[in-house]
């Protein structure tokens, strides 16, 4: 039996009215659309580090950013999971951003798939051992009116402790905790960089974690789940008004050639997709240059890539 037991203390209810205010001033804050780009892409790889960080990847920040700007096809082992868990934010960002449907153990299910590099057998053994525990949850949550910081709080929570997936060190349930937010208008347009923060203060984050456990409620974890999200908001809006970038990359990587401009032109009406093959006769090049062009596209967060091997088409993000 899950334990859903919380109270909506003043203090949560306070922290929760600071952080609509704080998206509504994210949002309100006019952004160069190539700016927007670049701190999104920025926030996309602080979310990987810190995500995977937690699960005790020892891969650092600068290593991360390297490999999601590689565009190479060869991609060594340890280079896996930070591409797995981008694949998985992706699917995210592109399917469940302001989605009315439920969240369900599919889309549990789906995440697991494309964020863990087990063996897919031992991935679905593993979910499906769970899966009385996670559909509880998600059922529960989907029927609630909660607000949506308490619905992805809660998601964390449980899909981290009671319900969660063996093998899983807390990617899925981060994951399903940012579907939630996504969906309500809460990753604040691909900018929100949480996982930062309890990477920052990890021993924190562990210690809220088990509260749930040692106090038979989801009080204090609700409380600091809240207030984490509320200090990178105001951390985000610093950064905003400031301008500031990380700066990894030269200018030359985040300008695209005529090409890929062409391309981005093309795919501007929803329903069009492009492929290797459409690029190629498009523009006359050989298989190899349309391949780079499309993934820099990739890379950069512009187009996103449905299919495997050679029926790969792309959108537009």
């Amino acid at each position: 039996m899950l334990n859903l037991a919380f109270t909506q203390s003043v203090e949560l209810k306070d922290q929760i009215h600071h952080i609509d205010t704080l998206r509504v001033e994210i949002l309100s804050i006019p952004i160069p659309p190539k700016t927007e780009r670049k701190l999104r892409w920025e926030a996309k790889a602080t979310r990987i580090h810190s995500s995977l960080a937690l699960a005790h990847n020892l891969l650092s920040r600068g290593q991360v950013v390297k490999i999601l700007a590689s565009v190479t096809r060869h991609v060594p082992t340890e280079h896996h999971d930070v591409l797995a868990y981008k694949r998985a934010l992706d699917y995210i960002e592109e399917s469940w951003t302001a989605n009315p449907k439920p969240i369900t153990f599919a889309t549990a299910s789906t995440i697991a798939e494309l964020a863990l590099t087990h063996p897919k057998e031992t991935i679905e053994r593993s979910v499906n051992s769970v899966e009385n525990a996670i559909r509880t949850t998600l059922e529960y949550l989907e029927n609630q009116t909660d607000h949506p910081v308490i619905q992805a709080g809660i998601a964390l929570c449980l899909l981290s402790t009671s319900a969660a997936i063996p093998g899983d060190s807390g990617l899925v349930a981060r994951l399903i905790s940012a579907t939630f937010l996504a969906k309500h208008g809460f990753d604040i347009r691909g900018l929100l960089t949480v996982e930062k923060n309890w990477f920052s203060g990890e021993s924190s984050y562990d210690i809220a974690l088990q509260s749930h456990a040692t106090q038979g409620n989801l009080n204090h974890w609700l409380q600091f789940f809240a207030q984490t999200l509320a200090d990178n908001l105001e951390e985000r809006i610093r950064d905003l008004t400031n301008a500031k970038l990380h700066q990894d990359f030269p200018a030359a990587f985040w300008e695209l050639n005529d090409r890929q401009k062409t391309i981005l032109a093309a795919l501007s009406e929803p329903s069009t997709t492009m492929t290797n093959k459409k690029a190629q006769k498009l523009f006359g090049i050989s298989q190899i240059t349309a391949s780079r062009d499309l993934s820099k596209l990739t890379t950069l967060g512009l187009l996103f890539p449905h299919g495997k091997g050679r029926s790969v088409s792309y959108t537009k993000a």
